[in-house]
């Protein structure tokens, strides 16, 4: 007897409050939520009630802390419901394994012998090497530097990326019950996880891909991934789909002015339902209109700005530009 075939739906998803309501529609339509995250100690007593929301965050020091408290409580009205959930993210139980070798005095070739831990450690001190130059040079290099030093960080991140996938593709293939439906918790930077899991979970599963903001981002006339021009240069290596030099140099430049224009703070939705991803979409318009000797123009202006005095410069700018044409 040939048993059913399982489902598996990657959401690409952001953590913000805004997509609290697409995960949910998501949920009630699959049987288990892998969320990407490690796993935590204090995870199962708060999804029973017996650690409070307030106590689990202070373990996980939560990146996210509104969309974190409020997810916690979805995940908890799930669980009651007969949900299954579970945290897979191997790649960073791993490095948080590292961190713990080294606060108890073992040492790098200690790390280096471990068969689990020696890629993850290699991954992360290339990807940390590469962030800390792209930082030293963005205070003062010239952008000619500055924007090398961005190309040289997203090839080093596509390979920690795919290492990160892989393993966690592995661990969810582990962790499935034959014939179950999965929905996996990812964010957009990971879209290689979908074609690992293609290769995993073999021929009695459907594996596919949803971008849970779709439908609000086609609402504001964006694009269905919204990816910043950073992430689509980094997922073009992670892809090995190579860009061109230009392309590259261009990417790695319009990056430059979009994470000075991009909203940091977690937005909560009000007059916007959605306020990151409406942030998102207006950035990207904005560079999109740029070239790269526009970007270094303005890069070299608002380099040491603050968020407001960047964004008012690029937008004086983009607009006398326009006026000109």
């Amino acid at each position: 007897m040939i048993g059913k075939q399982g489902l598996v739906t990657v959401g690409f998803v952001s953590h913000h409050v805004e997509a609290l309501p697409f995960i949910r529609k998501q949920m009630e339509r699959h049987e288990t939520l892998v969320l990407e995250e490690p796993s935590a100690p204090g995870f199962p007593g708060m999804l029973n009630g017996h650690l409070s929301v307030d106590d689990y965050l202070l373990e996980i020091d939560s990146e996210f802390p509104r969309f974190d408290r409020l997810m916690c409580g979805l995940l908890m009205e799930f669980h009651g419901m007969g949900r299954r959930i579970i945290q897979v993210e191997p790649y960073l139980e791993r490095l948080i394994e590292i961190h713990e070798r080294f606060a108890d005095g073992k040492t790098v070739a200690d790390v280096m012998a471990s068969d689990s831990l020696r890629n993850v450690y290699r991954a992360e001190r290339a990807a940390t090497g590469a962030l800390i130059a792209y930082y030293s040079k963005s205070v003062s290099a010239s952008f000619s530097e500055v924007v090398e030093a961005v190309k040289t960080f997203a090839r080093v991140d596509a390979g920690r990326l795919a290492l990160r996938d892989r393993l966690r593709a592995r661990a969810i293939a582990s962790a499935a019950n034959a014939g179950e439906s999965i929905l996996v918790e990812a964010g957009y930077i990971h879209y290689s996880l979908y074609r690992h899991l293609l290769n995993q979970m073999g021929v009695s599963w459907k594996v596919r891909v949803i971008f849970l903001l779709e439908p609000v981002i086609r609402e504001l006339n964006g694009k269905r991934r919204n990816f910043g021009p950073g992430d689509i240069l980094t997922l073009r290596y992670a892809l090995n789909r190579q860009p061109s030099q230009a392309l590259a140099d261009l990417l790695a430049a319009r990056s430059l002015i979009f994470i000075k224009l991009i909203e940091t703070e977690e937005l909560l939705p009000g007059a916007s339902l959605a306020p990151h991803a409406e942030d998102e979409i207006r950035v990207s318009r904005i560079v999109d209109q740029l070239s790269f000797d526009d970007c270094e123009k303005l890069f070299n202006t608002i380099r040491l700005f603050k968020r407001d005095f960047a964004t008012q410069t690029v937008e004086d700018y983009v607009a006398s530009k326009t006026e000109m044409t």
